[in-house]
């Protein structure tokens, strides 16, 4: 290997791995969220802290009335699509995938601890959901970022001064949590996650926003289950 081959072969593999450290995990919260206007009532939300989403409200009594749920009515996902709401432009196709993906994760996650229900029913919750905004990541770029490190570095300088790389998904969604009898709030949230640019790129324009799905379906089905708290981070 030639002496400037070699300089650039020690260069590249620097900035491997400066942005390699920080780019081990797929997907990582925002910096922060706009309200779409779905809860319809943001007053009582408090910004969230560690482990917490964005913008998050929990009752005060559902740490002594949270073993009395024992079953959930998952209401049908919907697609909030606001003024200037990147949701507006997806297609048919892809609207119906990203809620059944979440639909199903739901399912999954809450059916670990709970019944899932169909009707209203003594010590039934009742969760509300919409995904407020949906973007998919740039495949072809994601596969080519694997072997061309520079782009990393272009994606994490970008990350620094907006908060999101480039090239990466990105969702945000609002969700109620209600006591199904008497429509009491229980819990709400507002949070926006998005990719993390990774060295191993993705399969799926969707992988990102599918992975953030798939979180929220754990965080919330734990906290549940846990009377308020928060889900250890993994």
């Amino acid at each position: 290997m030639t002496g400037n081959n070699k300089q650039n072969f020690i260069g590249i593999l620097g900035l491997t791995l400066m942005v390699g450290v920080s780019a081990c995990t797929p997907i990582k919260q925002a910096r922060n969220v706009e309200a779409s206007g779905f809860l319809g009532d943001y007053s009582a939300l408090r910004e969230g802290q560690n482990g917490e989403a964005l913008k998050i409200y929990l009752n005060p009594k559902y740490q002594q009335t949270c073993k009395t749920y024992d079953k959930v009515l998952i209401e049908p996902v919907g697609i909030w699509v606001g003024k200037n709401s990147d949701t507006a432009t997806l297609s048919r196709e892809d609207k119906q995938m990203l809620v059944n993906h979440l639909h199903g994760s739901l399912v999954n996650e809450l059916g670990k601890h709970y019944q899932i229900v169909n009707t209203v029913q003594p010590g039934t919750l009742r969760i509300k959901t919409a995904i407020t905004e949906a973007e998919g990541s740039w495949v072809a770029l994601d596969t080519v970022s694997s072997f061309v490190p520079q782009l990393l570095v272009m994606s994490k300088l970008k990350e620094i001064a907006t908060g999101t790389g480039s090239f990466v998904g990105k969702a945000s969604g609002e969700v109620e949590i209600t006591d199904a009898n008497s429509g009491e709030r229980l819990a709400a949230a507002v949070d926006r996650m998005v990719g993390n640019k990774s060295v191993t790129g993705v399969s799926s324009k969707w992988d990102d926003v599918t992975r953030t799905f798939d979180d929220w379906s754990d965080r919330m089905a734990y906290r549940l289950e846990n009377c308020g708290a928060n889900r250890p981070e993994r």
